[in-house]
């Protein structure tokens, strides 16, 4: 899912049963932050998680590194790391630019008249969802919701696109992580609505399904003050 994959990747030796590379280590703490299991705003230890995914400090601190450009952490010499609050005007502005570009993409899906249904992926992406939501698993949800929505850009022929900005989403699916724990309702409000994308683009009913993807996309982030309330420490004062 992440674009800086590299196939000339250097392995790390650590003792256990394998052996982790730079980019495995970068995933696996992108998760940890990613899905809340590192709160926002929580300090960040390098030796701790080396301990724990059994590498070397160096790359620990290599992956920090990248998390910092990707604005998921905050790195202050001699201080320490921790983990970036969430930003509500950062988000808002990637919900916008995904918006704009989700909605063109799927309006020209209506023209091509393509009967999505019978894409396997789409459909084994919608059942993957059911089952989180029945599961109330988290992280299963969203990442079958990307598979989703990357399939349909795909098929409108713009999957460089989707992946142009996937890396943008990861503080869109932070803040949607953090919606998500807060009222399980969320998932079964999403999953009904990528059943109607999917009747909207097949009826063609161009309308409606700009409607739709206006709610969908959430554009005025409308839980944000509920949460900001709830969880005033894991957000950046503005």
């Amino acid at each position: 899912m992440n674009s800086r994959n590299s196939p000339q990747e250097e392995s790390i030796v650590y003792k256990g049963t394998g052996k982790k590379t730079r980019q495995e280590v970068t995933n696996i703490i992108r998760d940890k932050i990613v899905y809340l299991e590192l709160k926002p705003g929580s300090i960040i230890s390098d030796i701790e998680l080396a301990a724990e995914l059994e590498v070397s400090r160096t790359p620990v601190r290599e992956a920090l590194l990248t998390l910092q450009q990707d604005r998921l952490v905050d790195i202050y010499p001699q201080s320490g790391t921790i983990v970036s609050p969430l930003d509500l005007n950062l988000i808002q502005e990637i919900t916008y630019i995904r918006h704009i570009l989700e909605c063109d993409v799927l309006l020209k899906l209506c023209d091509q008249k393509v009967c999505l249904q019978e894409r396997e992926q789409v459909e084994r992406s919608l059942y993957l969802q059911e089952l989180a939501v029945k599961s109330s698993n988290i992280r299963e949800y969203i990442f079958n919701d990307k598979i989703f929505h990357r399939e349909l850009f795909h098929v409108a022929g713009h999957e460089q696109s989707w992946d142009l900005i996937s890396n943008m989403l990861w503080h869109t699916t932070r803040f949607h992580a953090l919606d998500f724990y807060d009222s399980k309702d969320v998932f079964f409000t999403s999953l009904q609505e990528h059943k109607e994308m999917i009747a909207c683009i097949e009826a063609c009913e161009k309308e409606k399904l700009k409607e739709l993807l206006t709610v969908h996309h959430d554009c005025g982030l409308r839980t944000s003050s509920s949460l900001v309330s709830k969880y005033a420490s894991y957000f950046r004062n503005s």
